[in-house]
């Protein structure tokens, strides 16, 4: 019989997860059963062109919540740490908070932004990286902080996504789960026109077109976010020969299957 596994996805920013797993995570929840939580490190307080970081803070917090709702998270915990800076505090601070999470919820999986993909501009998805991967290989290791109130708990499977995939060569059909997906990433508005308004800003800077994003309405994000989501998804896809996909760089994080050279880990997609 297969075990019902537990996740725990590992972000910097809300809308981290909806964007490059959130087919994946209601795959998770709806198909096998699992048990999802979700880590959020940073506050988000720097995500908009328009609202002051106090707004931003307070909407973003309350989208985070809904959009986990959307997909079926068991929770949602925000750090709060500033955004933008999570490389100011000490990645063993990080790791150990990440750490703590695991062993309280007995985490087999973990999925976060790849500590190894080339590319990524963003200074908190690289540290929130590194310190997932640190977390989720060592909390296991009972001499790793035994002040936690829960036991040591070994995490076995990493999902790692990224904008620039490095050896990626899991792509998960999400063709049953986009619709969910994108429902869940709306909820995050504040998200949405940032990168609504971004674009815009973009195509005005290279002589576009920018009139296809002058509608900053939530429709008009709707409508901009659905077929931008929907046709990435599909790029993804045809690399597979499937409809739409979520790409991953699968990796197995004991050492028994390796050693043995047996099969005991097996992904589920």
């Amino acid at each position: 019989m297969d075990r019902k596994k537990t996740v725990l996805v590992v972000v910097a920013h809300a809308d981290d997860m909806e964007f490059l797993a959130g087919g994946t995570v209601a795959r998770f929840i709806d198909e096998k059963g699992y048990d999802v939580y979700e880590h959020i490190l940073t506050d988000n307080s720097k995500g908009s062109f328009s609202l002051s970081p106090e707004e931003l803070i307070e909407q973003s917090a309350r989208e985070a919540v809904e959009a986990a709702e959307t997909l079926g998270l068991k929770e949602v915990r925000l750090e709060g740490y500033p955004d933008g800076l999570l490389n100011e505090t000490h990645p063993n601070v990080l790791r150990e908070k990440i750490m703590a999470f695991i062993r309280e919820v007995k985490a087999d999986i973990v999925m976060s932004w790849d500590p190894f993909a080339p590319c990524e501009d963003h200074p908190d998805h690289r540290t929130v990286a590194m310190a997932t991967f640190e977390a989720a290989s060592f909390s296991a290791m009972p001499l790793y902080h035994p002040e936690h109130p829960d036991p040591p708990h070994m995490v076995t499977e990493a999902y790692w996504f990224a904008k620039c995939p490095w050896n990626a060569e899991c792509f998960v059909d999400i063709s049953s789960t986009i619709d969910k997906k994108l429902d869940a990433l709306l909820k995050h508005e504040t998200q949405m026109a940032l990168t609504l308004e971004g674009l815009r800003r973009e195509a005005e800077i290279l002589g576009a077109d920018a009139s296809l994003f002058a509608d900053q309405t939530a429709e008009g994000c709707r409508r901009i976010m659905e077929m931008g989501v929907r046709d990435f998804c599909a790029k993804k896809g045809a690399e597979a020969g499937i409809a739409a996909a979520e790409q991953f760089r699968y990796e197995k994080l004991g050492m028994l299957d390796m050693l043995l050279n047996t099969d005991l880990i097996k992904a589920d997609f």
